[in-house]
């Protein structure tokens, strides 16, 4: 019974409360500032996709030229390794 009381006047505490209104000027700057977003254009938008588009590129070739490398290096190493007789094991 008392619990119920004790939240039946927390729930009542703010009944005698006046609500504040804000001050006109700063609520008018607030909706400017709010309308005046800073947008990106779009030349700036294209020259990030080309720059990551070329990087991504890059990349992939880089990639691509290391893995022929190292077959071929594990080729040669393969060949010198082989007896004369094309034996791995003596």
């Amino acid at each position: 019974m008392k619990k119920e009381q004790w939240i039946e006047d927390i729930l009542n505490s703010t009944n005698g409360i006046t609500p504040v209104s804000p001050d006109a000027s700063l609520f008018s700057k607030i909706q400017q500032k709010i309308r005046r977003q800073d947008t990106v254009s779009a030349k700036t938008v294209w020259l990030v996709a080309a720059s990551i588009a070329v990087l991504v590129i890059l990349n992939i070739s880089i990639i691509n030229s290391k893995s022929k490398t190292s077959k071929d290096t594990t080729t040669a190493y393969l060949e010198m390794t082989v007896d004369q007789n094309n034996q791995l094991y003596q």
